[in-house]
């Protein structure tokens, strides 16, 4: 009985954990960066109750290769266009 009790417990943790964060994923092929590159982003927005953290990572064409990663937690939106805009803004701040 405390057995299913506490694998119970423990399911609706792990639940309710998935439920608190959203994530939501984007890939923009064919972007042009404002060095004149062309390439891909891979970009994550990811809200919880403590805020947003949007993360971009930037990769050329047309061999992949990663050209760094930027952080962020002024983005609020989801929207594909604003995520798009927001990291090709962010281009220059990379790591």
């Amino acid at each position: 009985m405390k057995r299913a009790l506490v694998i119970t417990i423990l399911g609706l943790f792990i639940f309710g954990s998935a439920l608190a964060a959203n994530v939501f994923k984007f890939t923009f092929s064919d972007v042009n960066y404002p060095d004149g590159k062309v390439g891909t982003i891979q970009a994550s927005v990811k809200t919880t109750k403590k805020g947003t953290v949007t993360v971009c990572d930037y990769y050329s064409n047309p061999n992949d290769q990663y050209l760094g990663e930027f952080q962020g937690n002024d983005n609020t939106s989801t929207d594909a266009v604003v995520v798009q805009d927001y990291c090709l803004a962010h281009y220059g701040d990379r790591q």
